[in-house]
């Protein structure tokens, strides 16, 4: 047998588990070394009911929930087969504390908890926007972690100066399955704390919070060995002790390793409880003055990644959902449903998907133009950040659609059609799955980097071409959408 047959054999007896642990969901794929998805799971990411509109989670059902999904991908490892290494994209910015035993002392508050107002101000007030962008690499807002810390330290201050660890969601999940304190440089990134282009922790925002550095998890480079599972993971995972946990990257990024988005000049959107516009590119400050979030991407070879957001949308479009369209468990096969019996323009109706607004749900729209106008809405404000990018010289040459909505009809032709553009699907709603377990395989050493995985990896694609009769209905839509909003 010769030297590569060996390899090729001993990469077929490998596989790697990748998570995304989203915002709505958990999502696991258990992948072969050559690219072939052989179990998918998901479960529900569940919230602590709150009267007061506080958004927290119990950090202790998540790893659960997490523990469950790896133990049921392992569970269709064919006979023979290892789990070489795991990894985790992450939808994080989840503030988690905890004490000396590694217990979280208090409910985690998420990413979308809007409870911070003025106690960002009494503490950074001082804080130049453009600055704290340039050093962080998002822009300055009252979400994610350093909006958290600030609340807690003038609501809970004994709870904060006093925790062991000030970790995110992410690096918790880590810390319980290797019982080593880790963060990669893209998750990292959600904390506001780490002064981006030096991958190290900011001391004068530590210090402002009154915490120290030692409370804070080390922060290393992304498709690092973090450590292995313990003997108590072991039995929580049903994974043998010792296989190679390896740090992964925010989730959007995590999608553009898993959808093949490597170079300048591509345009990933990565649809989940946020929609994401993704792309490379070597110029970050071009990206910082354009008010784009930055992702160190494949830094320090390759480029940095930059993101615009309309943040939470699905959580807007639920609503109306809900209100106008149906209530029940399978409500969005219902508007799917009625969203494709409806003619592209949805009767004239326009709506702005994150904006509340009373619809005439019983007057001259039926269901069906109100799904359609809900997905055409969404097309229209992904075009308002196309044109906005274009106007400062950032254009693209392909588009690549991934995440839940990519999956359905008539979600990605409708983009296509309004872009005037090819959309490709690429691993759609694993994609952010797919590029954890990516960095596993390359943790592990199945692949060198990320441009050697792409070479050796299959993925189908699925390519929407844009209609021109429907683009022509969509541009004047779009007109009229613009002048409204």
């Amino acid at each position: 047998m010769s030297d590569d047959e060996m390899k090729r054999t001993d990469h077929e007896e490998k596989y790697v588990i990748g998570l995304d642990i989203g915002t709505s969901a958990v999502k696991g794929v258990l992948m072969s070394a050559g690219g072939a998805i052989l179990s998918r799971e998901k479960a529900a990411t569940r919230y602590l009911p709150s009267d007061d509109g506080l958004i927290q989670f119990n950090a202790c059902e998540w790893y659960d929930s997490v523990t469950a999904i790896i133990r049921r991908l392992a569970g269709a490892l064919p006979s023979g087969g290892t789990v070489a290494a795991i990894s985790m994209a992450s939808a994080s910015g989840n503030t988690v504390l905890v004490n000396e035993r590694s217990e979280p002392v208090r409910p985690a508050i998420s990413w979308m908890d809007e409870r911070v107002r003025e106690e960002l101000d009494e503490i950074f007030g001082d804080a130049e926007a453009s600055e704290v962008h340039e050093r962080i690499g998002w822009p300055y807002m009252r979400l994610f972690p350093l909006a958290h810390l600030s609340w807690l330290k003038r609501h809970e201050p004994e709870a904060l100066a006093g925790a062991a660890r000030i970790c995110l969601s992410t690096d918790y999940m880590l810390h319980r399955l290797t019982g080593e304190w880790g963060i990669d440089a893209s998750t990292a990134t959600t904390f506001y704390l780490q002064d981006q282009k030096a991958m190290q922790w900011h001391l004068p925002f530590v210090e402002r919070l009154g915490i120290s550095v030692d409370q804070l998890p080390p922060i290393y480079p992304v498709g690092s060995v973090l450590g292995g599972i313990t003997p108590s993971a072991a039995m929580d995972t049903t994974l043998r002790a010792g296989t190679p946990i390896v740090l992964g990257a925010f989730d959007h990024p995590c999608a553009a390793r898993g959808s093949s988005i490597m170079e300048e000049g591509q345009l990933l959107l990565s649809c989940g409880t946020s929609w994401v516009g993704f792309f490379p590119t070597t110029d970050r400050g071009k990206a910082v003055a354009g008010n784009l979030l930055v992702d160190p991407f494949l830094q320090p070879e390759g480029p940095w990644g930059a993101m615009f957001s309309l943040p939470a949308i699905a959580t807007s479009i639920d609503k109306y959902i809900c209100r106008y369209i149906a209530d029940g468990p399978d409500r969005y096969r219902e508007f799917d449903r009625l969203a494709s019996a409806a003619a592209p323009g949805a009767g004239g109706l326009l709506i702005h998907p994150m904006l509340e607004q009373e619809l005439d749900d019983g007057g001259a729209y039926g269901k069906e133009q109100l799904a359609r106008a809900l997905m055409e809405g969404t097309a229209y404000l992904l075009l308002q950040q196309v044109e906005k990018l274009a106007a400062a010289g950032l254009s693209f040459t392909s588009v690549t659609m991934v995440g839940g909505p990519s999956e359905t009809a008539p979600w990605p032709q409708i983009v296509a059609d309004v872009l005037g553009r090819e959309v490709v699907t690429v691993n759609g709603s694993c994609a952010g799955a797919v590029g954890a377990a990516i960095l596993a395989g390359i943790g592990a050493g199945l692949y060198r980097n990320e441009e050697e995985a792409h070479r050796k990896l299959v993925f189908r694609r699925v390519v929407r071409t844009p209609d021109e009769a429907a683009h022509k209905v969509y541009r004047e839509q779009y007109r009229r959408f613009a002048g409204i909003y």
